[in-house]
């Protein structure tokens, strides 16, 4: 084989390789913009969902007041919370209220509940509503049992839908 032939193979042979190598290069580009991100998260980090997460503050019913906190990572969408009064042990026997005090808190979605509107809540922040008839009740001693329950309507995807209830026993003198 002569010297140019040589040559003429060897420059075939290094063009097919380019050509190859190329469409290898092509492959690859476009399997790696069209696959996902792989990279994993830093060490101790925490992948979470952004969400809201509805919790009652129970004890400040002592003070006519309903409280609701978002310990979530996003804010809520408006909502509605429900409160249940009676007697510990018993369905009923709470103080009974006018029903001109009462209309503005009543629903027929939630019957025999007390029901305040929540607003938009933005995370980490509490939103409080001072019942307007509180003051005009005279509370008999003895001990009332209040149940409450955040996002009643579940209108909220939270991060934890088991912490909505809660509830508090109030001792009146």
């Amino acid at each position: 084989m002569g010297e140019s032939s040589m040559l003429r193979v060897l420059c075939a042979g290094l063009l097919a390789a380019i050509v190859t190598c190329a469409g290898i290069a092509a492959a690859e580009a476009q399997t790696t913009t069209a696959r996902p991100s792989t990279a994993a998260p830093a060490a101790g980090a925490r992948l979470t969902a952004r969400a809201p997460d509805l919790r009652p503050i129970t004890s400040r019913i002592e003070h006519g007041v309903v409280s609701v906190r978002n310990s979530g990572s996003a804010p809520s969408v408006p909502s509605v919370i429900t409160v249940n009064c009676h007697l510990p042990g018993e369905e009923g026997g709470c103080v009974d209220v006018p029903a001109r005090l009462i209309a503005a808190y009543e629903d027929p979605a939630f019957p025999n509940m007390l029901v305040v509107q929540v607003p938009a809540i933005q995370p980490g922040h509490v939103y409080n509503h001072t019942l307007t008839f509180w003051d005009d009740i005279v509370w008999p001693s003895g001990s009332y049992q209040f149940d409450f329950a955040a996002d009643a309507s579940n209108t909220n995807a939270e991060t934890n839908e088991g912490n909505n209830t809660g509830s508090h026993t109030w001792v009146v003198p």
